[in-house]
């Protein structure tokens, strides 16, 4: 069973959101009586892909990202630093 919650007391209250995800399995997150988000426990997403008997993966650095995340940071900078990528 899962809940609504709007958007801004999901983002204001997150930790709350964090908890009620992990106690229900499924939150989701409407703005203006729509749904924007659904927030999945890794339980419920793991049974909803199949792999139930399956733990949850996670995922290291460079396995999925092609970016590193220094990199990244500068890339959404308008104007870098000076001596930002100096080395």
């Amino acid at each position: 069973m899962g809940k609504q919650v709007s958007a801004s007391d999901a983002k204001n209250n997150f930790g709350g959101l964090l908890d009620d995800v992990a106690a229900l399995g499924r939150v989701d997150i409407m703005k203006h009586g729509r749904l924007v988000a659904v927030v999945l426990s890794p339980r419920v997403l793991s049974a909803s892909l199949g792999e139930a008997d399956q733990p949850v993966r996670v995922v290291r650095w460079g396995e999925k990202h092609m970016i590193p995340p220094e990199q990244a940071r500068a890339a959404r900078m308008i104007r870098p630093p000076l001596g930002f990528d100096d080395e």
